[in-house]
């Protein structure tokens, strides 16, 4: 399927969404969206896909949301089509951050507003050293809306999370690995040897396990402990009867590298 805004790259097992609008820092218009949520069904029918990689093309991961193509649709003036199209970017961000794989963003450039909160739908994020993070919403009168004050709360903690949100600062990418906020930053040069090392380590694991694993994570700050726990011991016994499972024991005893099939 062909997009305007987006470009799709498979490499075997994993698959690169790329948002591409690199004449406006790839900020994220109406189109890109609806265009994403496409991809996202598309995504979610692909066989054998293990690894979705988010980037932007050109000069940054994006600039956040595109406000001329917003204000071109007037939404701003019609409360009800407003809270319709919120409602709709936050399914597509919610359906990222659900997807039963791992997500990674990586991040050059600015991720400013909506895209900082697009990369915190991922599971991990690497960036470059210059990389620019911020949510500048209450500087416009407007706080985050797509997540970000609820992810940046598990990922940061309360107080730290107040500092983006409240005071709209911005960090740059080693600021932000000292602070959690990213897995790893690196210089520029080396961004794509380290999209490579995530890749090798993640690929090598289990395709049903690190989703489950996943699952289990991003449940737990909702759930109490003994239905968090109850839920993890289902997980675990379908695991423990899996044939990958056999698969990793046999390895480990036969001293090789496992083969696994997500099965």
């Amino acid at each position: 399927m062909g997009y305007e805004t987006l470009l799709l790259e498979r490499e075997g097992a994993v698959l690169s969404l790329i948002l591409n609008r690199p004449e406006k820092l790839n900020a994220i218009s109406p189109r890109l969206l609806e265009e994403m949520a496409q991809a996202l069904d598309e995504i979610s029918r692909m066989e054998n896909l293990r690894l979705l990689v988010i980037r932007g093309a050109g000069r940054a991961f994006s600039s956040g949301t595109d406000l001329q193509a917003l204000a071109g649709q007037g939404l701003e003036r019609v409360p009800t089509a407003f809270r319709y199209h919120l409602a709709r970017m936050q399914e597509v961000f919610n359906r990222v951050s659900s997807l039963e794989k791992p997500v990674l963003a990586v991040i050059h450039g600015y991720a400013l507003g909506a895209a900082m909160e697009l990369t915190l739908a991922c599971d991990f994020r690497i960036c470059t050293l210059e990389a620019r993070f911020a949510l500048p919403e209450v500087q416009y009168c407007l706080v985050p809306d797509l997540g970000g004050c609820q992810r940046l709360v598990r990922i940061l903690g309360v107080a730290k999370a107040k500092e983006f949100v409240m005071l709209g600062r911005a960090v740059d990418g080693a600021k932000a690995q000292e602070l959690g906020l990213v897995n790893k930053a690196v210089s520029s040069d080396r961004l794509d040897q380290e999209l490579n090392a995530w890749k090798e380590e993640l690929l090598a694991l289990p395709p049903l396990s690190i989703g489950l694993a996943k699952r289990v994570v991003d449940l737990s700050p909702d759930t109490g402990l003994q239905a968090a726990l109850e839920y993890t011991s289902q997980v675990q016994a379908s695991l423990i009867t899996s044939r990958d499972f056999e698969e990793a024991i046999r390895a480990k005893l036969e001293k090789r590298q496992p083969k696994f099939q997500g099965v």
